[in-house]
Parts: structure tokens; C-alpha cells; sequence
């Protein structure tokens, strides 16, 4: 219950100042989305104690046990997205109202930050953290650490949402995730490399070696 009021308070300060920008708002609340996500699935994977899993796991097997914890996991993280996107969309916080395309990249960014902080607390869960203070702690200095290190899916995505045009959002995300480099550099309205291809470059040196040869030669 807690994780769920601090989840939607944290959605509606984040909000609560105008004049949030779809993309970029909507990518603020996907990484206080992911730190949310990890206290939720670390409070849904150990609401079972161990005789309850032990008596479970005897009924209906350690396979179909695990598939269904698995289940919950993704349902809850679904579940949170979809919230998270709902609650400005109905009550209009956002400047002006996104289109489908715009609706489709949040609600995608949210998925990422909710199955990532889902899948960072499944590491921390019950059996394989048994001490819930260490699990906590544990899974607390993870979650900080994916801001200075630059890690997936937290800074990348936020990174990403970061700008006004939803056809932008793609390259700059792969530019991020794939050659590890934020790719922010434009020339008439279209996303570009943030250095000159190879050719252009060998082009230029040339370009400029000859004058200075005739120079010299002169």
C-alpha cells in the first residue's frame, strides 16, 4: 500500500507544475517510475513467507511456481505504466494533449522503466536475499547507482523523451543505448551523428593540406 501512495504522489508533484511537456515530463516520471517499481515488486515478491512458498511450490511445482510469480511481476509492471500514463492524461496536467504516436512512446518508456526496476528487485527477492534489511539496502544503492554510471533503462530513456519532436525519440534512444553516446547534434530539423562520418573528414584534411602545400612549394 505505501509503494502505491508514494508512486502516486510522486506522479502528481511531478505534475502539479505547468507546463509540462509531454515527452520530457513523461520522461522525468519514468525514472521516479523505475525507483518506484523496485519498492513494489520487492514488496509483491516477498509477501510470501517461506513456508507459504515451500507448501506452493510442493502443490503446483517449482516451474508453474516460478511462471507465476513471473506473471505477477509483468501484471504489476503493466499495470504501473499504464497508471502512470492515465492519471495526467485524464486530468489533462499535460500543456496540450498528446497524439497516439506521442501516447505510444510514454507509455513504452514507462514499460521500460517499470520491467527494469522489476526485473532489479526480482535479484534482491526472497529465496535468493533472505535478510530483508540487506535486500533493501541493497537493492536501494542499485537503483542509485544507475544515474552516475548511465545505465539502462533510467538515463537513456529520460534522455531520450528529452525533446519536443516524438519522430526524434528513436535515434536518439539508439544513438544512446547502441553507440553508447547521446546523439543530440541537428542540422535542419533532422538528427545527426555528433562527429563528421570518416569521408567528410578526410575530405576536409585534404581539402586544406593542398593549399598549404602549393604554399610551401610557392
Amino acid at each position: 500500500m505505501a509503494p502505491t501512495v508514494v508512486l502516486l504522489a510522486g506522479v502528481v508533484v511531478l505534475y502539479a507544475q505547468p507546463p509540462n511537456p509531454v515527452l520530457s515530463t513523461a520522461g522525468t516520471v519514468a525514472a521516479f517510475l523505475f525507483a518506484a517499481q523496485c519498492w513494489l515488486a520487492l514488496g509483491l515478491s516477498n509477501s510470501q513467507g517461506a513456508a507459504d512458498r515451500q507448501v506452493l511450490i510442493a502443490t503446483v511445482g517449482g516451474r508453474r511456481f516460478a511462471l507465476a510469480r513471473l506473471l505477477a511481476a509483468g501484471t504489476l509492471a503493466a499495470l504501473t505504466s499504464v497508471l502512470v500514463l492515465a492519471l495526467p492524461l485524464v486530468t489533462g496536467r499535460f500543456e496540450r494533449t498528446p497524439h497516439l504516436g506521442e501516447i505510444a512512446l510514454v507509455l513504452v518508456a514507462n514499460l521500460a522503466s517499470a520491467v527494469g526496476g522489476t526485473a532489479l528487485a526480482a535479484l534482491f527477492s526472497q529465496p535468493i536475499v533472505r535478510n530483508r534489511a540487506i535486500a533493501v539496502l541493497g537493492l536501494s544503492a542499485c537503483a542509485l547507482l544507475t544515474l552516475p554510471l548511465d545505465l539502462p533503462p533510467v538515463v537513456p530513456t529520460a534522455r531520450a523523451l528529452d525533446t519536443t519532436h516524438a519522430g526524434d525519440v528513436p535515434g536518439r534512444l539508439a544513438g544512446d543505448l547502441v553507440l553508447r553516446r547521446p546523439v543530440h547534434a541537428r542540422r535542419r530539423g533532422r538528427l545527426l551523428p555528433a562527429v563528421a562520418p570518416p569521408r567528410m573528414t578526410r575530405g576536409l584534411d585534404s581539402a586544406v593540406a593542398v593549399p598549404s602545400a602549393r604554399s610551401s612549394v610557392g
